[in-house]
């Protein structure tokens, strides 16, 4: 990937290596395509064990899972699923809920990592299975290659050249918004792959909804740019 988006930027080794898109902004910009790409996907995920700790009903999930995005799936050691809910409905089902002891039935998600469960663990040792939509490891060599299926990476290229292209700005950048219109139709058609498979397999998040998405204004050119900007009169 990091060969074609050099080529295609015309930093080949004719030209001497790089000059204009050094290899660090080169990676960069692939490894932002491949972050924005698995957060609209969401793509990736892991299994992983959470040893609950007593008396704990909300809880920071980035401080055990460094990759945390949301929860896909929350299930007890025996299999049960502990549901999802929110804060208005674990209110109404019992207003001491917070700091309610026994067995998770639900959780509440909050914000990015913020979780929350009814019940809460009386005693240490207690275990939840827990499935979540895991952000990509970065790349760092020039060799690497992501864990998203093969046939999207010439997408990540599509972007990386529109990022490094954003500098240039007016023309230049306006030309290069077409590749940001591949990498989201790209975006679009795995979120709809990953959607079905969620919905199959009874996770609680689905992708975001892109095919409704009007990206119009996004690929459209800025008022600010010529031909649009209006005269000064004197």
């Amino acid at each position: 990937m990091y060969s074609l988006v050099s080529q295609r930027l015309n930093e080949g080794t004719n030209q001497g290596g790089p000059t204009l898109y050094p290899t660090a902004e080169i990676i960069a910009a692939l490894n932002e395509a491949y972050r924005f790409f698995v957060l609209l996907t969401l793509g990736l995920e892991k299994t992983a064990t959470w040893a609950v700790p007593a008396a704990t009903t909300f809880f920071h999930m980035l401080t055990i899972f460094s990759d945390w995005v949301v929860p896909l799936r929350i299930a007890t050691a025996a299999g049960a699923k502990v549901r999802p809910a929110r804060l208005e409905d674990l209110g109404s089902l019992d207003t001491q809920w917070v700091a309610s002891p026994g067995s998770s039935a639900r959780y509440v998600h909050l914000g990015a990592d913020f979780l929350g469960l009814y019940q809460q663990p009386a005693a240490s040792g207690t275990t939840l299975n827990v499935t979540y939509a895991c952000a990509p490891p970065a790349l760092v060599e020039t060799t690497d290659t992501p864990e998203t299926p093969a046939e999207y990476s010439p997408k990540f290229v599509d972007y990386a050249i529109y990022r490094c292209r954003q500098m240039e700005g007016a023309d230049e950048f306006q030309k290069a918004l077409p590749l940001l219109q591949s990498f989201m139709e790209g975006a679009k058609h795995y979120a709809a792959y990953v959607r079905s498979r969620n919905l199959g397999s009874r996770y609680d998040k689905v992708p975001f909804e892109l095919e409704s998405f009007d990206m119009s204004q996004l690929l459209g050119k800025r008022r600010d740019l010529p031909p649009f900007r209006p005269r000064i009169q004197k």
